[in-house]
């Protein structure tokens, strides 16, 4: 859980809301228990990124929840039509509905969200704001709700959004939200992720015939040393056979990077590099060559604690 936020009179300081890199991401078969029964079941390692979304919550005295989206590196056209369908605001609703029963006064909150996240390309943008929502309304509304159940809370958002309250990278199974905090195989490296300009339907990507659903269960000891020999992500061919853009930026980042690696179900790729001159150097080569290319995101891996600029909080 984050510590407390610096405040400048009503207003807070911006909070990251981290993305996620899926190292692997493997599909072992069906989840035969409640209550995911039917599910696919997963392996995966959410590498956490220090790059993302941010968000700033300024108290008010009405009650409810204003949200507000501004264009930062991604634009807002994407943002829902109604606000009861944005994560945030329902993350904020289901935190409100508690405030009663514990004794706190029903006053609202304005949260703006300054919008830099891909939309819709695996790396959980919209659950790691849902998650950034439940742990700071918990912490500015004093509800003391431990980490545990606010993770049950937000998997009813999301099953990327217990990770990120959980804070850190994590070797995960189930739909994704039984964690196991492990120590990062790239926890020092700066990533290369190039954003295509194309879009991935994940619940098409669920439903092909072609999909991989029975990778053997590997234990994370075996499989992390050498994660990017030993895994894959399972989507990663349907991809690049189905859609051409995603395939050209696949196709550059590895001529440059000598690797690529679709992350969650696209359609973003990365590539792990030592720092960030190599991360710029290789970013210039594949924007030049490859139109396909929408923009390149160079971020390192998110450390624990790491040391915010400009008073920007990190969960």
């Amino acid at each position: 859980m984050p510590q407390t936020p610096p405040t400048t009179g009503k207003h807070t300081l911006p909070w990251l809301a981290p993305t996620k890199l899926n190292l692997f991401l493997h599909i072992i078969g069906r989840i035969e228990t409640p209550p995911f029964a039917g599910y696919h079941e997963l392996q995966t390692y959410f590498q956490l990124i220090n790059y993302g979304d941010r968000l700033m919550f300024t108290p008010t005295d009405t009650p409810g929840t204003q949200i507000i989206w501004t264009p930062g590196e991604e634009s807002i056209a994407h943002k829902p039509a109604r606000m009861e369908d944005d994560l945030i605001h329902r993350a904020a609703a289901l935190l409100q509905a508690r405030r009663p029963s514990r004794g706190r006064a029903n006053k609202g909150m304005q949260i703006t969200l300054q919008k830099n996240a891909p939309v819709g390309g695996g790396m959980g943008g919209g659950s790691s704001a849902a998650a950034t929502t439940l742990i700071a309304l918990n912490h500015y509304w004093e509800l003391d709700i431990e980490r545990e159940e606010l993770q049950e809370i937000g998997l009813t958002l999301g099953a990327d959004v217990p990770v990120f309250i959980e804070g850190r990278s994590a070797w995960a199974e189930g739909i994704g939200e039984r964690l196991t905090p492990l120590p990062s195989p790239v926890a020092d490296q700066w990533f290369v992720i190039v954003v295509p300009d194309a879009s991935s339907w994940t619940q098409k990507l669920f439903a092909h015939p072609e999909l991989p659903r029975s990778t053997p269960r590997q234990r994370p000891e075996t499989l992390l040393p050498d994660w990017q020999k030993n895994g894959f992500n399972a989507f990663e061919r349907i991809l690049l056979e189905d859609a051409p853009t995603i395939r050209r930026c696949f196709d550059a980042l590895q001529r440059e990077a000598g690797f690529a690696r679709i992350t969650g179900s696209g359609a973003c790729l990365f590539a792990p590099v030592p720092d960030r001159a190599e991360g710029k150097r290789i970013a210039e080569r594949i924007r030049q060559n490859t139109p396909e290319i929408k923009r390149v995101i160079i971020a390192p891996a998110l450390r624990n604690p790491i040391s915010a600029d400009s008073g920007v909080k990190n969960i």
